[in-house]
């Protein structure tokens, strides 16, 4: 898909890696990100757009264009995050809904900050212990205002690594019909933090598709992660 991003950025403190499975050719999940060098900053996120095909990815390209000119008005996440809700709505006329994840992580304060709108939590393997990342909004195109927006924030001193990703996941199964279960996943993050943010996707695919036994995934699936570095 042109609106997915292919080169992920690397070797600037951070590192970002992607696994990206659309079930059709034309898939609802979405991730992107964008850097701020005059901050020293990198934004990313992640989006799960419900239905499927054409009118899901004519949703996506317009998503798209409106997360990069919004985000790059460097904005407070709340008022990013209520503006971005305005232009799905104004497209969905309510019809549709996305699922929405964005972080936003600064070198020199090292503060990241985010919003989950209604999204499947990301989680964040820091100082050997695992955190969600529930703070933020319900999700977007549905309400005219998002009645209640928390932004979530973390100082990260240390190394972290943190994984995003779409429900197409949590909906995988072997041949027994048994789901690839959460603590599973959040046992295999504190098992493999040490990794770069590559190795630890290739590491996880492999055991997904062991898993799987090579059955055909039964939707989309997206996984962002993100690995920091200490400086």
């Amino acid at each position: 898909c042109m609106l997915i991003p292919t080169e992920l950025p690397k070797g600037k403190g951070y590192e970002l890696a992607s696994i990206y499975k659309p079930h059709l050719n034309v898939g609802g999940d979405y991730y992107d990100f964008i850097e701020f060098p005059e901050e020293d900053t990198v934004a990313f996120c992640i989006g799960d757009i419900s239905g499927k095909g054409l009118a899901a990815a004519l949703l996506m390209a317009n998503f798209q264009a409106n997360f990069h000119s919004l985000i790059s008005r460097r904005i407070p996440l709340e008022e990013f995050i209520q503006l971005l809700n305005s232009a799905v709505l104004k497209i969905t006329k309510g019809d549709r809904f996305i699922t929405f994840f964005v972080a936003q992580f600064n070198r020199t304060t090292r503060k990241l900050t985010y919003i989950n709108a209604g999204h499947n939590p990301p989680a964040i393997v820091k100082d050997k212990k695992i955190f969600r990342l529930r703070k933020g909004c319900t999700i977007l195109g549905i309400f005219d205002d998002l009645p209640v927006i928390e932004v979530g924030e973390l100082t990260i001193e240390n190394e972290a690594m943190m994984m995003l990703f779409t429900d197409g996941l949590i909906d995988i199964k072997n041949e027994e019909g048994e789901f690839l279960d959460q603590d599973y996943g959040l046992q295999f993050m504190l098992d493999n933090s040490e990794l770069t943010a590559q190795a630890f996707n290739d590491k996880m695919m492999s055991e997904i598709e062991a898993f799987s036994a090579d059955k055909e995934f039964p939707d989309d699936f997206t996984i962002l992660t993100c690995k920091i570095f200490k400086n």
